[in-house]
């Protein structure tokens, strides 16, 4: 059983050791929602590649990936999410994320707990740092010093505010008391666990699957570690090659890369294209309708009609492929509902004029905050506005830079404003709700925050990377290597059909 979900929960290795293609190069990258035509149609019969390319992995081979500007080689001081990527092939942690509510150990072999406030964690023997160092207790408590002193967006600094005391047992046991229970204590042991020595090393050093080569202006090389503790990978060398974000798309139609991201598109047009491969997943980034507690629904029974009125038709939407939250879902009112709902308040409807007063002065207009050329949150607001107006209340959008959006909403100048965040793997959706209330009414908990919907993305492979491809769940590469078992064939120069006939029946032993 515990290798079974040592085989399910592999982080790294179900997406870069076991890939496999012609001459693959892959990177990770957003872009609009078009699905692009990859060219290079070897001319052979789909169902032929397939059957040839599903026959089973091959040793060797490149994977080039991409990622924006590396503006730092520490994992806790990067603040891009493409280089935070690169270190996920570089390093190891003390729990992963198999699933989308599951977390699995990883570097730890077993722990334990006391009422959630005192941990006791034992670490898996013969694991070595790309240095030729064991792993031992000493470098946990490092690596948790040193993200305290980080300001890392990627992982939760705020439990090393909450350790009272960090205990070391032995070089593989230690224990951890914390201040106060935490029940989500090991989702947040998800960073990269680096050597005590770490300072005096000159390149990256970690326990993962690859080990630091070089780096260039253009580029960045790894290399397989033979010794991973996990076992054999598959590709020798993975390089990431620079590219601004809004370039990383036409690397992609280019064949410059095998791996992009799209998202929120209506995916099943593409379900027989044959250029191309996909797995759709779901995204962490979510959008929410941000209330000001001093507006018309600042009331806590308008704001919840207002919810439920939103609930009934925020399917207009139609965003595409999306998971719209079911929050205020079980009990929607139609604008009838919600109109008799705001005469309940206090508010006086005219029919014949479809408008809304309060003491015989009418309303004034909703403001609706939204950034400039910030397509989604625009969509939003426009949304609002149609199904506002619907009822009798007229609403204006107002844009404002992107830089000065949340010091807009802190100022309390608008009504409405959609906003977005990230739900962070150790977060309920109830945690996220009340940091984003914190943080945009200065930390005044009469806010109200409304979730609407959450993205979907879609991985997009070349037609010469086939395979078995399960469900994705996840935030981006992390749960998409976390959460996906990959098996692609894959050898080094391989060109034609015949090349890789023969090269999958050697290695099959069938020479």
């Amino acid at each position: 059983m515990k290798a079974r979900r040592a085989f399910i929960t592999v982080t790294i290795i179900f997406f870069i050791v076991f890939l496999a293609g012609c001459e693959a190069n892959h990177v990770f990258s957003e872009g609009p929602g078009t699905i692009p035509t990859v060219s290079g149609n070897t001319g052979i019969p789909v169902d032929r590649q397939i059957k040839l390319v599903d026959s089973g992995p091959v040793h060797g081979g490149t994977l080039t990936l991409g990622t924006t500007p590396i503006d730092s080689l520490h994992p806790f001081e990067t603040s891009s999410r493409y280089v935070n990527y690169i270190f996920l092939f570089i390093y190891d942690p003390l729990f992963i994320q198999s699933s989308e509510n599951n977390f699995e150990p990883w570097l730890v072999e077993s722990y334990s707990h006391e009422g959630y406030v005192v941990w006791n964690f034992k670490l898996r023997q013969n694991v070595y740092f790309h240095n030729g160092r064991g792993l031992t207790s000493y470098d946990v408590r490092y690596t948790i010093r040193q993200l305290k002193k980080s300001n890392s967006p990627f992982y939760e600094r705020a439990i090393v505010d909450n350790i009272k005391d960090f205990n070391i047992i032995s070089s593989s046991q230690f224990e951890i008391t914390l201040d106060k229970p935490d029940r989500a204590f090991i989702k947040k042991l998800v960073f990269p666990i680096l050597p005590q020595n770490y300072e005096e090393e000159e390149y990256p050093v970690g326990t993962g699957p690859y080990c630091f080569e070089r780096m260039t202006e253009n580029e960045l090389r790894l290399v397989k570690n033979d010794k991973w503790w996990h076992g054999e990978t598959y590709i020798d060398e993975v390089i990431f090659k620079v590219y601004d974000e809004d370039k990383m798309l036409d690397a992609f139609q280019n064949n410059e890369i095998d791996v992009a991201f799209i998202k929120n598109v209506d995916f099943s047009r593409y379900r027989y294209r044959t250029d191309i491969d996909f797995r759709i997943y779901l995204s962490n980034e979510s959008h929410f309708l941000y209330v000001n507690p001093q507006s018309i629904f600042g009331q806590s029974n308008r704001q919840t009609a207002l919810f439920r009125y939103v609930a009934y038709r925020l399917h207009e939407l139609n965003l595409g492929q999306v998971q719209y939250y079911e929050l205020y879902s079980e009990e929607p009112i139609d604008v009838e509902g919600f109109r008799n709902e705001l005469v309940r308040s206090g508010l006086s409807y005219d029919e014949k004029k479809n408008v809304f007063t309060l003491n015989g002065k009418t309303l004034d207009k909703i403001l609706i905050c939204v950034p400039k050329q910030d397509l989604p949150k625009l969509h939003t607001a426009n949304f609002l506005v149609n199904i506002l107006s619907d009822a009798g209340i007229q609403a204006e959008i107002v844009t404002v830079g992107k830089s000065n959006y949340k010091r807009e909403i802190r100022s309390g100048k608008y009504d409405l404003s959609p906003v977005s965040d990230e739900l962070k793997p150790w977060e309920e959706l109830s945690d996220t709700l009340q940091r984003i209330q914190q943080d945009l009414g200065n930390g005044r908990e009469d806010n109200f925050i409304l979730p609407l919907y959450r993205n979907q993305q879609a991985v997009l492979f070349k037609n010469t990377i086939r395979g078995k491809k399960t469900r994705i769940t996840g935030t981006r590469i992390r749960d998409f290597i976390h959460g996906t078992s990959l098996f692609l064939t894959k050898a080094a120069r391989i060109t034609t059909v015949s090349n890789l006939e023969h090269a999958v029946a050697y290695n099959r032993g069938k020479r």
